[in-house]
């Protein structure tokens, strides 16, 4: 597994959350049982130290003295009577490592008054608990007398280590765990990632789009993979598009040329049999240089879209008039194909607020792609007030689309139909750069079609 992978990441990531959290944990629960064993003990040892100072009435008893070694043998336990001075009277179970100093002075009048002494003190590098308890006297004329006694820690440092082993082999047990879930979420999260990988670089590298990221789930990673599946699509789409799109454009711009070239050449060596003939050239010299000049325009639009060049000179003016107008400038070309053209505004002038020249770029190619596609009948400019918006709807009788092509319509390089010739002419651009130009107008555009019955193309644009 590589450092820098994702699944490494990911499972170093959970374990170092995981160790964090199981580290102080273990110290606290350590920590608690060591000071439970430790209040233990000298809980214990103060009930040991009433027990001694009750029984013992007679410190010259035998009796007395045999019962307090007794006892400090059972506890193991090291146990030492001193008087009001602190000097030591006897001793049981005594261990060489204690030392004679028993008592402070401070301590002795602490007994004195009857209160309990408890103290951790240290005698040759060993750790015990001391507890010292005054002896009840039923005679109240004799001397003090105070019952001390001392419990090595080594016993608690026995079951503290113990118990620190136990902790440790749990500890241990638990990161154990811990990395076995890590290495399982880790492969869990990560493997669908790899696998996008892949995909992703068969798809960049080889230009493989047939590959699939093979993973569905209800999450964040299966909305990745399903995004890479669907670019994968579209990518798939816009490589064949776009292959579609040079060819096209190859032989939009060499047949004008291959024309250009041909007559040029017919007139320059006088190839033509009259003077009509020779104007009859020079006129498709014209239209064929006008043909890759349009060609030339629609390129350089799209190419400004795409960078967000193209800047909108905004003003108010009479959408009513504008229609008349584009469908004024169509009239000719109409008459040619004898298809009628007719306008329906309202009464009263409607006044939108947007670039004028974009707008009658909007209208030349919608209507001049109604024209170009109606071989009879009509076509229609309806202008409607509806609201807040104003609607305009261009109706023609013409050949129509199919429905599965409808929403490929304004794909930059999507051809409709790719055996129309070229006296239809379109190069598939003016499409897309309608639908860019009506968006940067905040608008809405919707087609309708049937195919051999017409199409209805709907412009929605905000007052």
């Amino acid at each position: 597994m590589r450092l820098n992978s994702v699944v490494f990441k990911i499972g170093a990531t959970i374990l170092f959350l995981q160790l964090i959290i199981l580290i102080p944990f273990g110290y606290i629960v350590l920590q608690l049982i060591l000071n439970y064993s430790i209040n233990q003990t000298e809980t214990q040892l103060v009930q040991l130290s009433e027990k001694y100072a009750g029984e013992i009435n007679e410190l010259e008893d035998p009796e007395n003295i045999q019962l307090l070694e007794h006892l400090t043998e059972m506890t193991n336990t090291s146990a030492v009577i001193v008087d009001q001075d602190g000097k030591i009277i006897t001793k049981a179970n005594w261990h060489d490592e204690l030392t004679n100093q028993i008592v402070t002075d401070d301590q002795l009048q602490h007994l004195h008054k009857g209160e309990t002494v408890i103290e951790e003190v240290s005698f040759n590098g060993s750790t015990y608990l001391k507890v010292g308890q005054p002896i009840v006297k039923e005679n109240k004329n004799e001397e003090n007398a105070s019952v001390i006694l001392f419990s090595s820690f080594g016993l608690i440092s026995n079951s503290i280590h113990n118990i620190i082993i136990l902790v440790i082999l749990a500890s241990l047990g638990a990161i154990g765990l811990a990395i076995g879930f890590t290495i399982f979420i880790s492969k869990k999260i990560g493997g669908p990632l790899i696998a996008m990988e892949k995909v992703a670089k068969q798809i960049a590298e080889k230009k493989d789009f047939s590959r699939k990221v093979d993973y569905q789930a209800n999450d964040e990673i299966g909305s990745l993979a399903t995004a890479i599946n669907h670019l994968s699509q579209t990518l798939e789409r816009y490589q064949t598009n776009r292959n579609e799109f040079f060819s096209n454009i190859t032989h939009e711009l060499k047949t004008p040329l291959t024309y250009v070239k041909g007559y040029a050449n017919a007139v320059r060596h006088e190839m033509y049999q009259s003077e009509e003939e020779k104007q009859e050239f020079l006129e498709i010299i014209e239209n064929e240089a006008d043909h890759i000049s349009n060609l030339m325009d629609d390129l350089t639009d799209l190419s400004k879209i795409e960078e967000g060049k193209i800047d909108l000179n905004k003003e108010a003016f009479n959408l009513n008039m504008l229609a008349e107008e584009m469908m004024r400038r169509s009239q000719f070309r109409a008459n040619q194909k004898g298809l009628k053209l007719h306008v329906y505004t309202p009464n009263t002038p409607i006044h939108l607020y947007a670039d004028k020249n974009r707008m009658e770029q909007i209208f030349t190619n919608l209507i001049e792609n109604a024209v170009r596609y109606t071989e009879k009948g009509e076509i229609k400019i309806e202008v409607t007030d509806i609201g807040n918006h104003i609607q305009v709807k261009i109706i023609d009788t013409g050949i129509g689309i199919k429905k599965q092509d409808i929403p490929f319509l304004f794909e930059r390089f999507y051809r409709v139909d790719k055996s129309r010739s070229r006296a239809n002419g379109g190069t598939g651009l003016g499409l897309s750069i309608v639908k860019n130009l009506v968006e940067m107008h905040e608008g809405t555009i919707d087609f309708d079609s049937e195919l051999n019955k017409g199409t209805t193309v709907t412009l929605t644009f905000p007052k």
